[in-house]
């Protein structure tokens, strides 16, 4: 079975990518959905408490008062990185060992601060321009130009991701042809 991870930074159109890829058949592991349900998780929300102890409340976890506190603390930020990670690869690797197929891929944003990078055959890296980043972060999330450039600038650089990927895949909005490049790196990846 082939192991292929999608990642990229912020607003790159991974999950765009990860959408196309499941309408053509292949199972796809979201880690966002993994986080998702982690914060619903009693466990993880008090080791949450312990990095924020005002960002939980009433079984609920507020993420936009942890997505604040992680722009102008980065000692936070690492801290809440080595939980989610670990949590994340966890339930991740666990998965993995469970699906027979001939090919599953793996939707993982910070792939390299989860040290997931060794655990897949092939990275595809999703790429888009920094203008198209920033309209879509503040379209997606509500906030100022300002804001979505700290938060793609808390992330690894697009060359970074490049440079340890085997597939570079460009969004910056042209939907068909991403359709057409996603089956055709599928087609060739999974021979």
């Amino acid at each position: 079975m082939k192991k292929i991870a999608v990642t990229g930074g912020i607003a790159s159109g991974k999950s765009v990518v990860c959408e196309i890829i499941e309408k053509l058949g292949y199972t796809v592991i979201y880690t966002d959905k993994i986080n998702s349900e982690l914060l619903t998780d009693m466990e993880y929300q008090k080791k949450l408490a312990l990095i924020f102890p005002s960002a939980v409340k009433n079984g609920i976890v507020d993420k936009k008062y942890i997505r604040n506190e992680i722009l102008q603390d980065d000692s936070k930020r690492l801290a809440l990185n080595t939980l989610a990670h670990s949590e994340i690869k966890a339930r991740v690797l666990n998965l993995l060992n469970k699906v027979d197929a001939k090919a599953i891929f793996v939707e993982i944003p910070l792939i390299v601060e989860s040290g997931m990078k060794d655990c897949f055959d092939q990275i595809w890296c999703v790429v888009a321009d920094i203008d198209t980043k920033i309209k879509r972060i503040e379209k997606r999330d509500n906030v100022s130009s300002i804001d979505a450039q700290k938060i793609i600038q808390c992330q690894k650089k697009d060359n970074e991701l490049i440079s340890l990927s085997d597939i570079v895949i460009e969004n910056n909005g042209d939907l068909n042809k991403l359709k057409e490049e996603v089956g055709r790196l599928i087609c060739t990846a999974i021979k």
